[in-house]
């Protein structure tokens, strides 16, 4: 993957070379290379897994499994968010910032796609975040959701996936052994598949905040509320 995105930034700049006339054309056209076949096949809990996962968490992390799961955002969003990125009655999730690691530095910059978004949470999720923000977020709009546990600008995903994340998962049965054993990004595609279950293309894209050619249709579908409707209809289904 990593030769893959390589590879396909050569062959942007390239191509702008071709535009610009200072080369007749593109040498980067090696069939498929840009597109490599999946290695690792996501695993994809059941619901009643997720709420199984969360319950066995400590205390103040279990919210966070919650909005890994139903709220799809990616590790580095997850991270930075904040206590202003929640309204009121932590109906709507503002993700407009990302966090990365180099060096044992951080580094806050946007998204993967490149801007923020809005995202409805699922009604049956917002009293476990009610009851994060009112134990264990301090107080003011700055303070971090998830704050880091042994010290550090933000929370670490190693931290988090070897201490608290897969002991959680061995308590369920997920142990990589009886039943394959999900990464902490396979909650996020657990996300995507139970969007996809209630809502079209363009909402499970805008809700995951992929990036896409029809930005039009996306703003469409938010005005109309149907985002409303898809983390309505998410709650469904942890119903059943």
């Amino acid at each position: 993957r990593r030769n893959s995105h390589a590879y396909g930034l050569l062959h942007a700049v390239c191509a702008t070379a071709v535009t610009d006339g200072l080369l007749p054309s593109n040498p980067c056209n090696i069939p498929k290379v840009m597109n490599p076949p999946t290695v690792r096949q996501p695993v994809i809990l059941e619901t009643s897994e997720v709420a199984a996962l969360a319950d066995e968490m400590p205390e103040h992390l279990k919210a966070l499994v919650l909005v890994l799961a139903w709220c799809a955002p990616r590790w580095g969003e997850a991270a930075e968010l904040r206590r202003r990125d929640l309204n009121a009655d932590c109906s709507v999730l503002t993700i407009e910032r990302a966090v990365t690691h180099r060096d044992k530095q951080c580094s806050v910059g946007s998204p993967k796609s490149g801007k923020g978004r809005k995202v409805v949470v699922p009604p049956h999720i917002r009293p476990a975040l009610l009851n994060h923000l009112k134990k264990h977020v301090a107080k003011g709009a700055d303070a971090l959701l998830f704050s880091p546990v042994n010290g550090g600008c933000h929370l670490n995903d190693k931290v988090f996936r070897d201490s608290y994340y897969m002991p959680a998962l061995a308590k369920i049965g997920r142990d990589g052994e009886k039943k394959p054993r999900p990464t902490i990004h396979d909650l996020r595609h657990f996300a995507g598949t139970q969007t996809a279950r209630v809502g079209n293309t363009v909402e499970t894209m805008q809700r995951l905040g992929h990036s896409t050619v029809k930005a039009s249709l996306i703003y469409q579908q938010i005005v109309h509320g149907r985002d409303a409707e898809v983390a309505d209809a998410l709650s469904k289904l942890a119903e059943t």
